[in-house]
């Protein structure tokens, strides 16, 4: 690949990460690799190789069945990619089904998919995090092997690839996090897959009365979870199969609101009724009910007056 070649890649990726949502961009850079490398299909996501174990999460498809992701996950134990390289921040290695020696049940799992060359790598996430990117590019048994050209290509662009990844995450973040706040996604078991810039900083000084960083990210990551600890408020909601997005908020009264609930709260300060809240939001009147409910127990109130009061709003509508 000549420079040009490789600066309109990144340019094109960067647009990618700037311009899409993390799971377009996720499948529109396997498009444009597929403008530098020839390949027939193609498997990612993310991997976490920490306590002994590999965890994968977030992992997509290109031109192969739903059934491949259960299928060579049964097998990755054998795959030579997790055997030699998880340890590496960047790795890359090619293997060919015909002509490597491989285990035979993993070797007969590429061979009931047609995949006869494969390209694998991986790139651990930029920053303070356990986990890496892994993209495997496959060629089926119809076409020739990867060549030595096309390893040597991947490797060279593997870590842009991961950047760009990284800036998407980053953009989706910031997207996410709460006014004034800090968000970061973690996996279940609470492993921080990327967070924003002031997020471990904050949650630091939050626990520094003796709340454990690890076993607080872990009690959040297993579900709908809320806690408080000095000026900030920590609340977890489910984000992707097997991540949960935590959002960590001034503790204000409003701030311990989801962002529905906020705009209940702003209908309530105004006077509306829950009937009128949900004809205007388009919902029932049992989510509206519902959701009252859960402002009420949030802030530790028992009715509208007493909300009201408390989050200051009752003087300016009386």
């Amino acid at each position: 690949m000549n420079l040009e070649d490789l600066s309109s890649l990144i340019l094109q990726l960067t647009d990618s990460a700037i311009g899409l949502s993390l799971d377009d961009h996720q499948t529109g850079q396997i498009e444009v690799l597929q403008e530098a490398i020839p390949f027939d299909a193609a498997w990612w996501g993310w991997s976490n190789f920490s306590g002994g174990r590999n965890r994968l999460i977030n992992t997509g498809l290109f031109n192969l069945p739903q059934s491949y992701d259960s299928a060579i996950r049964a097998v990755l134990h054998l795959d030579p990619f997790v055997k030699t390289g998880r340890n590496l921040s960047i790795y890359g290695k090619t293997i060919d089904a015909e002509t490597d020696a491989l285990p035979h049940d993993y070797h007969k799992t590429l061979e009931a998919f047609q995949i006869r060359s494969i390209l694998n790598g991986h790139c651990r996430f930029q920053g303070d995090s356990e986990f890496n990117f892994f993209l495997s590019l496959y060629k089926t048994q119809a076409g020739q092997a990867f060549s030595d050209t096309d390893s040597r290509t991947y490797r060279l662009i593997l870590r842009h690839i991961e950047q760009n990844l990284s800036l998407s995450l980053r953009a989706e973040l910031r997207s996410l996090a709460p006014k004034d706040g800090e968000a970061a996604i973690v996996s279940e078991g609470g492993a921080v897959v990327r967070a924003t810039r002031g997020f471990r900083d904050k949650l630091r000084d939050a626990c520094a009365n003796g709340t454990k960083i690890d076993a607080l990210l872990t009690d959040m990551s297993f579900g709908l979870r809320h806690w408080m600890g000095g000026d900030v408020v920590l609340e977890s909601t489910r984000y992707k199969p097997g991540l949960v997005l935590l959002r960590l908020s001034p503790n204000s009264l409003l701030a311990r609101l989801s962002p529905q609930e906020q705009q209940v709260a702003e209908a309530l300060k105004l006077g509306k009724s829950m009937r009128e809240i949900a004809v205007e939001r388009q919902v029932s009147h049992n989510t509206v009910r519902n959701q009252v409910a859960a402002i009420y127990k949030k802030t530790g109130t028992k009715n509208r007056v007493s909300f009201l009061t408390k989050a200051g709003f009752f003087n300016v509508n009386s």
